[in-house]
C-alpha cells in the first residue's frame, strides 16, 4: 500500500472524531448561545473548550484575594461567596448563560422558573455533579440516583428517617454532645485564669458531626473501620475544596489529587464491604444485622426490593456526606450568629433553660424539642442567610420549555440559593439582616412566596434528611446554650468561602465561658 494512500485511510479514520469535536467544542456552542440570544438571555461569551471557567476563576481569585474582610455584622456575603453569578446578574439580567466548558447552563434568580425546576416531577430536570470527585465522596445514592434508580433508593432509604430511628439518632447526639462538653469544661479549667477558652467552632463541630453520622451509619461495634472511613471521607472532602478551584479540564486527567481519591474510595468501598459481609453473615446465622445505617439498608433485603453491597456502599457514603458537612456548617454559622447578636443569645438560652434539661444524660423527646422555637426559628434564619450550600444545579433531560425560554438538553440550570434568600421583593428590605422573628409563624409565611426558603431544596428531591439534621442542631445548641456563653474572638475574620459547603474562610474562633462563673 502506498504512503499516500495510507495517509488518506489515516485521515478518513480521523473524521468522524474530527467532526465530532468541531460539532461539541464549536458549532453546538455557538449555536446555543445565538439560540439563547435570540429569546433575550444574554450571558458570558463562549470560548473554546474552557467556555466561561476561565473568567469565572478570574472573577473568584478576585474575591479571594483583593476583597477586604467583611464587617461581622455584615450578612450580605453573595458578593464574596457567588462572586461570578453575582457579577453576571447584574451585567446580563435575572437569567443568563454562562459555561462549563462546552456546557452550556443558565443561572436565574426568578423564583417562579426556580420552582419550575424543583417542582419538577416528570424526570426532565436531574441531579448531576460536574466535578467527578464529589460522585466519589457522596457516592452514587439517593442524591445523584435519577428517574426509576431514584425512586427505588428513596423508597429503601427512608425508614432510616422514621420517628424510631429519629429517636435513637437523638440519643448518639446527646452522647457525643456531652462529651463534647466535658473537653471544653477541661480546656476552660486549664486556660490562663480558668474562666474562659478560646474554640474554633469549625473543627469543633466537625468533630462532633463526624462522630454522630459515624455512630449513626457505621455503628460502635467497628470502631478502627469507623475512624478508617470518618479519616478517608475527611481527606476526600479537602481534595474536592481544592478541585472547585481547578479549571474544568483538570477534572477529568490523572492529576495527582483524582488518583488519591481513587485509592481512597477503593479504602472505603474494601471498610465498608467487611462490615456488610458480617452482617450478612451473622444474619444468615439468626443474628440482626444491625440498628445502624448499613443494617436498616441490608433488612430492606426482605421487602421485595433490594439494594445491592455496592448500592448499600453508595447510600452510606451519601448518608455521611451530605448530613455531617451540612450540619456542621449550620452550627457554625448559628453560633457566630448569636456571638454576634448577644441579645438573640439571651432570649435562646432563657428558653432552653426553662424548656430543656441539658447536662443530665437524658436524650430530649420531640415535645421537649418542639417547644425550643426561638432556638429553631434562629436555626431556620441562619439557614436563610447562610445556607450549608449556596447553589444548586440540575441538568435537562431533554430538550424543555421553562419559564417560557427554550432550554436545549444536556443544559445545566445553575440555582443561587444564597441570592434567592436575599431578594428583597420576596423577603422584604431586611433581607439582608439576622431576623429569626420572620420565622414566628412558619416558614411558609415568613416570605411573600411560601416555597422561597430553599435551605433544604424544594419538591420531591427535597432532603430526606432534614428533619435529622435540624434535631441533631437542635440537641447540640441547646446542650451548648446550656453550660456556656460566647463571644467573637477578636482573631476572627469575617470572610467566608465557599467549595463544598458555606464556610469561614479562617475558622471560627470563639470565647467560650462556663455559665456559673
Amino acid at each position: 500500500m502506498g504512503a499516500g494512500v495510507w495517509a488518506a485511510l489515516q485521515v478518513a479514520a480521523l473524521l468522524p472524531l474530527l467532526l465530532a469535536l468541531w460539532w461539541h467544542l464549536v458549532w453546538r456552542p455557538r449555536a446555543v448561545a445565538r439560540s439563547f440570544a435570540r429569546q433575550g438571555i444574554r450571558g458570558a461569551p463562549y470560548t473554546f473548550l474552557v467556555g466561561s471557567m476561565l473568567k469565572t476563576k478570574r472573577l473568584v481569585v478576585a474575591g479571594r484575594t483583593g476583597a477586604a474582610p467583611m464587617d461581622a455584622g455584615n450578612h450580605d456575603i453573595v458578593p464574596v461567596v457567588l462572586r461570578p453569578l453575582h457579577t453576571w446578574t447584574a451585567e446580563y439580567g435575572r437569567t443568563f448563560l454562562f459555561w462549563f466548558g462546552p456546557i452550556p447552563a443558565i443561572c436565574s434568580t426568578d423564583l417562579e422558573l426556580i420552582k419550575e425546576v424543583l417542582t419538577d416531577r416528570t424526570g426532565m430536570f436531574q441531579k448531576d455533579y460536574l466535578i467527578p470527585v464529589l460522585k466519589f465522596l457522596i457516592g452514587n445514592g439517593v442524591i445523584l440516583t435519577n428517574g426509576d434508580e431514584w425512586k427505588r433508593h428513596r423508597k429503601l432509604v427512608l425508614p432510616a428517617f422514621n420517628h424510631e430511628k429519629l429517636k435513637s439518632m437523638s440519643e448518639v447526639t446527646t452522647r457525643v454532645t456531652e462529651q463534647m462538653i466535658q473537653a471544653w469544661r477541661t480546656q476552660i479549667q486549664q486556660s490562663s485564669g480558668h474562666r474562659a477558652a478560646e474554640i474554633d467552632m469549625t473543627n469543633a463541630f466537625s468533630q462532633v458531626t463526624e462522630e454522630v453520622i459515624g455512630r449513626l451509619a457505621f455503628g460502635t461495634s467497628h470502631r478502627k473501620s469507623r475512624e478508617v472511613i470518618v479519616a478517608a471521607m475527611r481527606e476526600m472532602q479537602k481534595i474536592a475544596t481544592v478541585a472547585f478551584r481547578d479549571p474544568p479540564i483538570l477534572w477529568y486527567l490523572p492529576t495527582r489529587g483524582n488518583l488519591r481519591v481513587r485509592r481512597l474510595d477503593r479504602v472505603l468501598r474494601t471498610e465498608i464491604m467487611a462490615m456488610v459481609q458480617e452482617r450478612v453473615a451473622a444474619a444468615k446465622d439468626g443474628g440482626a444485622y444491625g440498628d445502624d445505617l448499613v443494617g436498616i439498608l441490608l433488612e430492606q433485603r426482605g421487602s421485595g426490593e433490594t439494594l445491592t453491597a455496592d448500592e448499600v456502599i453508595d447510600e452510606c457514603k451519601t448518608f455521611f456526606a451530605a448530613g455531617q458537612e451540612t450540619t456542621a456548617t449550620l452550627l457554625v454559622w448559628a453560633m457566630f450568629l448569636l456571638a454576634v447578636h448577644p441579645q438573640w443569645q439571651d432570649r435562646v438560652r432563657e428558653e432552653v433553660l426553662r424548656e430543656f434539661r441539658g447536662g443530665d444524660g437524658e436524650a430530649p423527646n420531640a415535645d421537649v424539642l418542639g417547644q425550643l422555637k426561638l432556638l429553631h426559628m434562629v436555626l431556620i434564619e441562619t439557614s436563610r442567610l447562610y445556607p450549608p450550600i449556596v447553589y444548586i444545579q440540575r441538568r435537562a433531560a431533554m430538550d424543555v420549555v421553562l419559564g417560557g425560554i427554550k432550554v436545549p438538553q444536556g443544559t445545566v440550570i445553575s440555582i443561587p440559593i444564597a441570592m434567592l434568600h436575599r431578594d428583597k421583593e420576596v423577603w422584604g428590605p431586611d433581607a439582608d439582616e439576622f431576623n429569626p422573628m420572620r420565622f414566628e409563624h412558619g416558614a411558609t409565611k415568613a416570605a411573600k412566596d411560601p416555597k422561597a426558603l430553599l435551605s433544604f431544596s424544594l419538591g420531591p428531591r427535597a432532603c430526606i434528611g432534614q428533619s435529622f439534621g435540624v434535631m441533631e442542631a437542635q440537641i447540640v445548641m441547646a446542650s451548648l446554650l446550656s453550660n456556656f456563653s460566647f463571644s467573637l474572638s477578636p482573631k476572627y475574620v469575617h470572610k467566608p468561602r465557599y467549595a463544598i459547603s458555606l464556610a469561614p474562610k479562617l475558622g471560627m474562633p470563639l470565647i467560650v465561658k462556663k455559665l456559673n462563673e
